[in-house]
């Protein structure tokens, strides 16, 4: 492809469509693609308010950092985080390195990022996670909601067990259907069918899973879904009158006003697959486990959970 035709603005949205053409021919998450098009969207704020470059090649370092200066000063509810800047300069470098590979021109961005990304820091990642006080707290809350705002209250009930009691993701808890959840084949010591297999198809891997959930975890939540829904290939998770699964950003919410109001610290809906991952692991010790529960890769990005507090270790030495 030619570089520049002229206009900035154009040049960038030309770019910008042959990027995402290509973006769907690698295993690019959704919910990465979403976080790709916001950054890209801001970017293209930025290029109709500044007046610095004029052309894709006037495109620098200086116009880089610009950018992320516009986009802390611009940021009012949440802190630029380090680990936000990271991520957009990576997405940006991306997207800028695509261009250096495949304009007719040979010309390259690669010099525009050397030594803008922030120093990663060297201490050991600590994993947010709620108490047994907070689970209890939030479990009789749920439970005594049921019938208050009814189909609302069963989303928001469903939704927060499958993230604490099976250690999904938000948006594979969004994606699911009735037909995702089948009572497994898995048996009790009493011969009892006692698990429900939850199928994954939309995953970070790309390939199907499977989780598992006890059912009387959720028997009450499920009893109103089949009752509501049609047919079992429709969204669980989805508004009234609605066919479409809810918006994310409308869970957490919703989700965050419940932790609110029940003055439970804690920021984010993963705080919920942390706190799963942790209490399995308090309860077993076993790292395979813990793997196959999180459906990680590699059991390195388990080992984060991997720790003793200062209880446990008073608890062992008692």
């Amino acid at each position: 492809m030619v570089l520049e035709k002229g206009d900035l603005l154009k040049d960038y949205q030309r770019w910008l469509k042959s990027y995402f053409r290509n973006a769907k021919h690698r295993e690019i998450s959704k919910n990465s693609l979403i976080i790709y098009k916001r950054i890209f969207s801001k970017l293209e704020d930025y290029i109709k308010e500044q007046g610095d470059a004029e052309k894709l090649s006037e495109i620098d370092k200086e116009f880089i950092l610009s950018f992320l200066e516009y986009l802390e000063e611009e940021s009012k509810i949440d802190e630029f985080s380090t680990k936000t800047k990271t991520l957009y300069i990576s997405v940006l470098k991306s997207f800028f390195i695509y261009i250096s590979d495949n304009n007719d021109d040979f010309y390259t961005y690669e010099k525009e990022f050397k030594g803008i990304m922030p120093k990663k820091a060297h201490k050991k990642k600590k994993v947010s996670y709620l108490s047994e006080e907070d689970i209890s707290k939030l479990l009789g809350y749920l439970h005594k909601n049921l019938n208050i705002n009814k189909h609302y209250s069963y989303i928001h009930s469903l939704g927060i067990k499958l993230m604490l009691f099976s250690g999904l993701r938000v948006s594979e808890v969004l994606s699911l259907t009735l037909d995702n959840i089948q009572v497994s084949e898995l048996k009790n010591s009493e011969n009892e069918k006692d698990f429900y297999e939850i199928h994954l198809l939309d995953t970070k891997s790309k390939e199907e899973q499977v989780a598992l959930i006890k059912i009387n975890l959720i028997e009450s939540e499920m009893a109103y879904f089949k009752d509501i829904n049609r047919s079992n290939d429709e969204f669980i998770f989805k508004a009234k009158n609605s066919q479409k699964p809810i918006n994310r950003s409308n869970f957490y919410v919703s989700v965050t006003g419940i932790m609110k109001k029940l003055k439970i610290r804690g920021k984010g809906l993963h705080i919920f697959r942390h706190t799963c991952a942790m209490q399995l692991f308090r309860k077993t010790g076993n790292l395979l486990v813990l793997k196959e529960t999180l459906r990680h890769s590699d059991i390195k990005t388990t080992m984060i959970y991997a720790h003793a507090e200062k209880k446990d270790i008073a608890e062992a030495m008692r």
